[in-house]
C-alpha cells in the first residue's frame, strides 16, 4: 500500500512540472511572413534597373509606378533610391511634437548674447545704482578747463564757416581731336581651292563572318511615334515550346525553341526602354515599347543589338537568341497591355 501510495505521489509530482514547463514555455512567432509583406510594398532601385524594368517585374504599369513616386519622364532614376510599389507604402504624416516639447517656455533673447526665462522677470527692473551713477556724472562740472564736448562742437562750427572758400580748379583745355589715319589698302588674298576629301575605304571583301546576323542599321536620325494598332510579328522562327501560364519559373508568355545565334526580331515597331540583365529570371532582356497600353519582352537572348531609346522597326533584328539565365536556347516572348500579362498567341498571326 506504502509503494502505492509513493509511486502516486512521483506521478503527480511529474505532472505537475510537465504543466508548468508547458505554461512558462516562451510564445514563438515566426516574423519572415509579416517581414516579407512589408517589404513587397517598396523597392530599392540597383545599378541598371529602369522604371520599366521594375514595373514590369511587379506586374505594374510604369505609369502607375511613376504616379506613386512623382517621376516624370524621362522616368530617371538613381541607385539606391526608394520607389513605392502600391498605397501602402505611402510615408506616414509627421507627427505632432511632443506634449513635453510643447509645454516648455519660451526663451526671450536679452541681446547680450543669452537667453532668459520668460517666467524670470528679475532682469526687466531697472538699475537704481546705474541710474544715480549716470545723473551724479551729468551734473558734475569738469575740473580740468577743457571745454566740454558740446562747446569744442560749436567753436569747430565757427572756424569752418569763417574760412575762405577753397578756390575752384581751372577748366582744363579742350583736347583736339587726332586725325583720323587714312585706311591702307592691302593687297587681296586669294583662297587656294581646299582640297577634296579622299573616298572612304570600302571594306574588304570576304571578311563577313558566316551566319552572323546582319549589322544593325543607323538609328540616329529616327524619332518614336507611338502606334495605334500594333501590327503584330512573330519575333523568331522555331517550335513553341511553352504555351502561355504553362510551367517553367517565368509563365507570363510563350518559349521559342530555336539555336543559338539565331536573330530575334522586334514583333512591331517601338523604343527600347530597357536593354540589360538586371531583372532575374529573364537573363539578357529587351523591353519594347509600341504605345501607350502595349509592351513586348525578349528574352533569355545570347547578346543585344540595341541599346535603351533605340527607336527599331517591325521585323528588324535586335537581339541573338540564346540560353542566358534558362535551360536551353529559346527565346521567351510576352505581351503586356497595361502592365497585364497577356497571352501572345492572342496577337500573332496563325503559322
Amino acid at each position: 500500500m506504502r509503494k502505492v501510495l509513493l509511486v502516486s505521489a512521483v506521478a503527480l509530482a511529474m505532472t505537475g512540472c510537465a504543466a508548468q514547463q508547458e505554461h512558462s514555455a516562451p510564445q514563438v512567432r515566426d516574423l519572415s511572413v509579416s517581414r516579407e509583406r512589408a517589404s513587397v510594398s517598396q523597392y530599392t532601385v540597383e545599378a541598371g534597373d529602369t522604371l520599366y524594368g521594375i514595373a514590369w517585374r511587379h506586374d505594374m504599369d510604369y505609369r502607375d509606378l511613376a504616379r506613386l513616386n512623382q517621376i516624370s519622364p524621362p522616368y530617371r532614376i538613381e541607385p539606391g533610391q526608394q520607389l513605392r510599389l502600391d498605397e501602402s507604402g505611402a510615408a506616414r504624416p509627421a507627427s505632432e511634437a511632443p506634449r513635453e516639447q510643447r509645454d516648455t517656455e519660451v526663451a526671450t533673447a536679452t541681446g547680450l548674447g543669452g537667453t532668459v526665462d520668460v517666467g524670470d522677470s528679475d532682469w526687466l527692473l531697472p538699475d537704481d545704482e546705474a541710474i544715480e551713477r549716470s545723473r551724479r556724472l551729468t551734473a558734475e562740472p569738469l575740473e580740468s578747463g577743457e571745454p566740454s564736448p558740446s562747446q569744442a562742437a560749436v567753436e569747430s562750427a565757427g572756424q569752418i564757416a569763417a574760412a575762405p572758400p577753397a578756390a575752384e580748379p581751372e577748366p582744363e583745355p579742350e583736347r583736339q581731336p587726332e586725325p583720323t589715319p587714312e585706311p591702307s589698302q592691302e593687297p587681296e588674298v586669294v583662297e587656294a581651292p581646299e582640297p577634296e576629301p579622299a573616298p572612304a575605304a570600302e571594306p574588304d571583301a570576304g571578311t563577313e563572318v558566316a551566319g552572323a546576323p546582319e549589322q544593325p542599321p543607323e538609328r540616329e536620325g529616327r524619332s518614336y511615334t507611338p502606334v495605334q494598332e500594333v501590327d503584330w510579328q512573330w519575333p523568331a522562327d522555331g517550335a513553341l515550346i511553352g504555351r502561355f501560364g504553362e510551367g517553367g519559373s517565368i509563365t507570363a508568355g510563350i518559349d521559342i525553341d530555336g539555336q543559338k545565334g539565331q536573330p530575334v526580331r522586334a514583333a512591331g515597331p517601338g523604343i527600347v526602354v530597357y536593354a540589360g540583365s538586371g531583372v532575374r529570371g529573364y537573363g539578357n532582356l529587351i523591353l519594347l515599347k509600341h504605345n501607350d497600353q502595349y509592351l513586348s519582352a525578349y528574352a533569355h537572348n545570347d547578346s543585344l543589338r540595341v541599346r535603351e531609346n533605340d527607336v527599331v522597326e517591325a521585323g528588324e533584328v535586335i537581339a541573338t537568341m540564346g540560353d542566358s539565365d534558362a535551360e536551353s536556347v529559346r527565346l521567351h516572348f510576352e505581351v503586356r497591355k497595361d502592365g497585364q500579362p497577356q497571352d501572345p498567341l492572342n496577337y500573332l498571326p496563325e503559322r
